[in-house]
């Protein structure tokens, strides 16, 4: 399995348990033992987990990194109005 194939599939599997309920927080040690997992497939010995523990853990911070970035490049879009220039009278009741 070539390593764009494993990314995909790490990060497929994870979205997957995810949707089954598990918390997102347990989801970056998800993908280091699916990575694990992973490698030790590929490679049966210290060296194939360790690559697979790295690939992992490269997944989950690529992942968090995009997450974090299209974030940002929406934050101008998803702005909440502001409150501070209504009048105490306003409708809103604020």
């Amino acid at each position: 399995m070539e390593t764009n194939e494993k990314i995909v599939a790490i990060i497929g599997i994870t979205e997957a348990i995810k949707q089954y309920g598990i918390p997102s927080q347990f989801c970056p040690t998800i993908a280091i033992i699916i990575g694990a997992l992973f490698g030790y497939a590929e490679k049966p010995n210290s060296q194939g987990i360790l690559e697979g523990i790295i690939l992992g853990a490269t997944v989950t911070g690529g992942y968090a990194v995009t997450k974090r970035v299209g974030q940002g490049a929406l934050a101008p879009f998803t702005k909440k109005p502001g409150y501070e220039n209504l009048e105490p009278d306003d409708y809103r009741g604020v």
